[in-house]
């Protein structure tokens, strides 16, 4: 999307040009159509658009999310390779940040599928959604929140679903994710839950009517703020959907952009090491989406990628964290 945004902020409606300076230095992975992929492979590129490069190929990938230390990606396969409204068996991988020394994580098992990964802040544990194999149209699937080992091994039960969009906090304390109620009804909706790292009694961040949607939630670098995305089941046909952020305590909320996305909901955000920027999901379409980044402070939106054609689709957007 070209021309002028309108970007809702506290103090008021700013317009502003999508042609900001852009942030140096750091590679932003996401999911990437590949052609004759009806899903995605995982592609990486420079926040300032270049070097673009595909890091995964003749395999269906998705969701890839970096380690702490920036060597690896965690991923996740898709099992089978036609439209992502059949079944599939879905599991966990890891890989070098080149696409180099694939290893499976989660164990293959009829039925049930994992996939949506996030790392701990030490990276020596992965949080991952666990369920059962449906038919949806929706990329990222409901299941239960487990934990494991970096290794894949002594994966354990954290909190019973149906849940998605798992995100460890930075002081590992702490994982956030997306509670459904009521999905198979017209009354269904989505909040935020976050759940202590070692387990406990979830605790309810938002509350939503019926028919509204939260999703992606992702942790500021310094811990102390959550930003979500929200939608409801006429964005894919109205394009209506918002950015916003909360304190970790669910206080605070605030707008932080009003865009479009044609689409059945955000799958991820993530922001910049420094904690000024958020890569998000946009779209000028149903079914054609790409990446743009926003400035926290300015409302500045910049695309970092543009959608014409539904093969022209990227999805889940996860920053390189700060090199050590």
């Amino acid at each position: 999307m070209g021309g002028l945004l309108v970007v809702g902020a506290i103090a008021g409606v700013l317009v502003v040009r999508d042609e900001d300076p852009a942030a140096r230095g750091d590679a932003i992975a996401y999911s990437c159509k590949e052609r004759g992929n009806a899903w995605y492979a995982i592609c990486v590129m420079e926040t300032d658009g270049t070097d673009k490069r595909r890091v995964t190929a003749r395999l269906t990938t998705s969701e890839p999310v970096w380690s702490p230390d920036s060597r690896r990606i965690a991923f996740t396969r898709n099992e089978d390779v036609g439209e992502f409204s059949t079944f599939t068996e879905d599991d966990v991988f890891v890989m070098g940040a080149d696409g180099d020394d694939q290893q499976q994580l989660t164990p293959e098992e009829d039925g049930w599928m994992s996939g949506q990964p996030s790392w701990s802040p030490d990276g020596r544990e992965i949080a991952f959604v666990r369920g059962e194999s449906v038919a949806t149209s929706v990329p990222s699937r409901f299941g239960d929140l487990h934990v494991m080992s970096e290794d894949g091994v002594d994966a354990r039960l954290l909190v019973r679903g149906p849940l998605r969009d798992p995100s460890w906090s930075p002081d590992g304390r702490e994982i956030v994710f997306t509670r459904g109620l009521n999905l198979a009804s017209q009354d269904a909706s989505m909040d935020l839950y976050v759940v202590g790292a070692t387990g406990g009694t979830p605790r309810q961040l938002t509350r939503t009517p019926a028919g509204v949607f939260e999703t992606a939630p992702a942790w500021s670098p310094d811990g102390l703020r959550i930003a979500f995305a929200r939608w409801t089941n006429l964005t894919q046909f109205d394009g209506k959907a918002t950015l916003h952020m909360i304190d970790r305590d669910g206080t605070n909320e605030r707008l932080v952009l009003a865009h479009m996305h044609f689409a059945s909901g955000p799958s991820k955000l993530a922001w910049s090491a420094d904690g000024r920027t958020i890569a998000f999901e946009t779209s000028p379409a149903l079914e054609c989406t790409a990446i743009h980044l926003v400035g926290v402070a300015s409302g500045r939106v910049r695309p970092l990628t543009s959608c014409t054609k539904k093969r022209d689709s990227v999805l889940a957007p996860s920053w390189q964290p700060a090199r050590p």
